[in-house]
């Protein structure tokens, strides 16, 4: 056997653990995030936000850290056997340090020692028929994930090329719009240079771009919404650009199309998405000082969505992101806000228990 040929199997061995390992690794991720949210309920959208890039960033470094450990952890029969032979040793001294004392201790006692003793020797028993039988079947669970992450990375190509369709069917907008551009980019501090289009292609103003950002308006919008309202959605778009969102979802991508199997990058995912667009509705609000004319915008942005509107591409950034009812609610209902102070005593109990 080749030296090349040592090293792959190596490799796929501690891929593959990796894969396995990460599924109790990304539940627990996902947990403390799930508490970290819970106790900042009440803390800015930004806070949530961080901590959701955090929790992805290092859902995606675990894996890595795993593999690295992995290859350097001598496995095989002869592991397996050491392992097993301390198990047996373990055994034989509780054994006999239960033979010890029996006739100091009470039956009870014994009775627990001695259950306590089979359950420990199951456990071992299952780790070594894991030690034997998973090995075989992980370089198939790797080229699993290898066939997974080329077909979402696909999807990812055909989102990239519907991106560059944007831009090229963009076309631009009025001058009159520009100035309503230059505004909200000065009220919210934006200094990079920023073009607005309108596009057939969009059913909401979307974010295109990140060296050379893009803000594509359908042609519904610039004459459906009030000057004020259609400021407060550029602001919303805006908060994007300063923000570096679009460069953020590009990674974020990413860690989803390498994670697609676990369920906790989803649902991470999911929120990252959700509190990113939150994060953006409060700078638009501080920049338009109208929380109400904020929500109102939103609300005619949702009416004007075209009945068969086209499918946007998961690179961009939409003003509709994320659930638009829920949004419109947090931002007019107060109640809402107050609610999770309720659940800080449970999210702080369960945050103890993890650790």
């Amino acid at each position: 056997m080749s030296l090349f040929s040592l090293d792959l199997s190596r490799l796929l061995d501690a891929a593959g653990w990796a894969l396995v390992h990460s599924l109790w690794q990304g539940a627990l991720v996902a947990a403390a995030y799930a508490c970290f949210a819970a106790l900042a309920a009440r803390a800015r959208a930004n806070l949530r936000y961080a901590g959701g890039v955090a929790a992805l960033a290092l859902l995606l470094a675990l894996p890595v850290f795993t593999v690295c450990v992995a290859s350097r952890t001598p496995r095989g029969p002869s592991a397996r056997g050491e392992a097993a032979s301390e198990g047996a040793r373990a055994d034989s001294a509780r054994a006999g340090a239960g033979a010890t004392r029996a006739g100091d201790e009470s039956a009870t006692r014994a009775a627990r020692e001695f259950a306590a003793a089979d359950v420990a020797a199951h456990a071992m028993n299952v780790r070594v028929w894991a030690e034997e039988r998973l090995p075989a079947l992980l370089p198939w669970l790797v080229y699993a994930w290898l066939a997974g992450v080329v077909l979402l990375g696909s999807r990812m190509a055909g989102a990239w090329l519907l991106v560059l369709r944007l831009r090229r069917g963009a076309r631009p907008a009025p001058e009159r719009f520009e100035e309503l551009l230059a505004g909200a980019a000065a009220r919210l501090g934006v200094s990079r240079a920023v073009r607005l289009c309108q596009s057939a292609l969009v059913e909401a103003p979307t974010v295109v771009g990140h060296l050379k950002p893009l803000i594509l308006v359908p042609a519904g919008a610039l004459v459906g919404l009030t000057p004020r309202q259609l400021e407060a959605v550029l602001a919303h778009e805006l908060a994007h650009v300063r923000r570096w969102d679009y460069a953020v979802n590009l990674l974020q991508t990413a860690a989803e199309t390498l994670l697609f199997y676990h369920p906790a990058a989803w649902w991470l995912g999911g929120r990252v998405r959700a509190e990113r667009e939150h994060a953006c509705d409060d700078a638009a609000v501080e920049a338009t000082g109208d929380v109400l004319l904020y929500a109102r915008a939103l609300a005619a942005l949702e009416h004007l969505r075209a009945a068969h509107a086209p499918p946007a591409a998961s690179l961009a950034l939409a003003a509709n992101g994320g659930s638009l009812v829920r949004r419109i609610q947090r931002l007019v209902n107060a109640e809402r806000r107050a609610r999770p102070q309720a659940r800080r005593p449970a999210a702080a109990a369960a945050a103890t228990a993890l650790l």
